[in-house]
């Protein structure tokens, strides 16, 4: 949300910026697990070996997402 631009670029010029920690990780060879845990401030020792599934959030929307899971 916070890459979405303001339209009043006085707005703009004061919004703190977000800055993402952690590592990009490699096109090439991938991270097991998700593939966004090594930027994620949520990460858990799950999201480093098990790739989450897809869950249909509804009106269109999806998430791949151990925070998101489906309870079992």
């Amino acid at each position: 949300m916070a890459a979405i631009p303001v339209a009043d670029p006085e707005v703009e010029a004061k919004r703190p910026r977000t800055i993402v920690k952690g590592e990009v990780p490699s096109v090439l060879k991938p991270p097991s697990g998700c593939r966004f845990h090594p930027r994620c401030p949520k990460v858990m020792d799950k999201c480093r070996i098990i790739d989450p599934a897809l869950a249909d959030l509804g009106g269109g929307r999806a998430v791949a997402c151990h925070l998101h899971a489906a309870p079992a």
